[in-house]
């Protein structure tokens, strides 16, 4: 069964929205191929992944699960209902509920947006060519979840079918695009080297993020005459893999989204401003403070998601300060492993030869699903709340 929905969440990667123009569609294939054709493997292979009911679907889901662990700080109702089985199954509803309304309020803004491409998406849009879109947007959302259930409940989910096929997607890119790169490379050295790089980045983080995420400490309570001092294990990566990257990337993202929108314009501080802000810039200075500024806020989320997380359930007041600091302490961590070796893997694959782009957030996510994953089956409990997310959560 496993298989099954693996095999209908690929298909449903290659569905395309529809009234997607004929011209885009052939400058796309003209421009990846340049012979209006697509190649079996490789990053090309799936030319309109982007734009397909599954790769869009999903993510409104993720989202309306990382919102509703948000809720559990202002509401203590919802807190309360994340305290026990039977609430954390109305949760999950009220989540699948949220994420059809956030897959229809993104669905306009990408029937807006898509309309500033060169060619645009989509041609002109009447309102019901545009609601026609967004409802199928959020039919796929609705597949997405219906395919996830099935995974949680016929195959190997254990509940995380939804953040298996978000980690799966980046994977599926990531395989394609190196055998496309072994398919074009024009020599054995240009081949070797700055693969070599790359995966030596790549299995470094991935042997990182096993560590990190097994990795706990022993806090013992203080002791009575009466009670012996039992330890408590906390996890060193407190905030999780998830939440402080996607909070950071959405932050960091929006200027230029809001670029994007003015990009008709032709005004040249837009056009500068959509040159510079990332980190790959026209300027060394620059790019230092974007990836400065960068690994601040995910520190920082990651602090922040600690806190708020474990006012789901009682942490003992002996527990608090150890709470913060492994928090701080796997912040920094993140930091590194999703901004600071993407960039080095870039510009030394880059000195190699050839870019090879890796990315840490990916890394992790797919290492903390398969590490969970594979200790379920092994039957492995853990000892919640302080080795895992209240919420669930990777």
């Amino acid at each position: 069964m496993t298989a099954l929905c693996l095999v209908a969440w690929r298909l449903l990667g290659q569905i395309p929205i529809s009234d997607v123009t004929s011209a885009f569609i052939t400058t796309r294939l003209d421009n990846l191929s340049g012979v209006g054709l697509f190649p079996a493997i490789g990053p090309n292979s799936n030319p309109l992944a982007s734009y397909s009911v599954g790769e869009i679907g999903i993510a409104p889901y993720i989202e309306a699960l990382i919102v509703m662990s948000l809720l559990t700080l202002i509401s203590g109702r919802v807190r309360d209902m994340a305290r026990n089985a039977e609430g954390r199954v109305t949760l999950t509803r009220w989540a699948r509920a949220l994420a059809l309304l956030l897959t229809l309020g993104q669905a306009y803004g990408l029937t807006v947006l898509y309309q500033n491409t060169i060619p645009p998406v989509f041609g002109p849009l009447d309102w019901f060519t545009r609601l026609a879109v967004c409802l199928e947007l959020a039919g796929g959302t609705a597949l997405m979840i219906l395919l996830a259930d099935a995974m949680d409940e016929f195959g190997l989910g254990f509940g995380n079918g939804a953040l298996i096929f978000y980690a799966l997607g980046p994977l599926g890119t990531e395989v394609h695009r190196i055998a496309g790169y072994f398919a074009t490379s024009p020599s054995a050295e240009a081949l070797y080297r700055p693969l070599a790089l790359w995966a030596a980045f790549t299995v470094g983080v991935t042997i990182a993020g096993v560590a990190a995420l097994l990795a706990v400490r022993r806090v013992s309570a203080p002791t009575t005459k009466k009670v012996a001092s039992r330890p408590t294990a906390l996890r060193l990566l407190m905030s999780g893999v998830l939440r402080p990257p996607q909070f950071t990337f959405a932050i960091m993202f929006l200027p230029t989204i809001v670029a994007n929108y003015y990009a008709s314009t032709n005004s040249s501080g837009i056009e500068w401003f959509r040159a510079n802000w990332g980190p790959y810039g026209t300027s060394v200075w620059l790019d230092a403070a974007y990836l400065i500024l960068e690994a601040a806020l995910v520190v920082f989320f990651a602090v922040f998601v600690a806190a708020y997380e474990y006012r789901i359930v009682h942490t003992p007041s002996h527990l608090r300060t150890h709470v913060t600091r492994l928090a701080l302490i796997g912040g920094v961590f993140l930091a590194l492993a999703v901004i600071a070796a993407p960039v080095a893997d870039h510009l030394l694959t880059g000195a190699a030869g050839n870019v090879i782009p890796m990315s840490g957030g990916e890394v992790l996510l797919v290492v903390a699903m398969v590490l969970i994953t594979v200790r379920l089956i092994e039957g492995q409990k853990t000892e919640a709340p302080f080795t895992r997310a209240p919420s669930g959560l990777p």
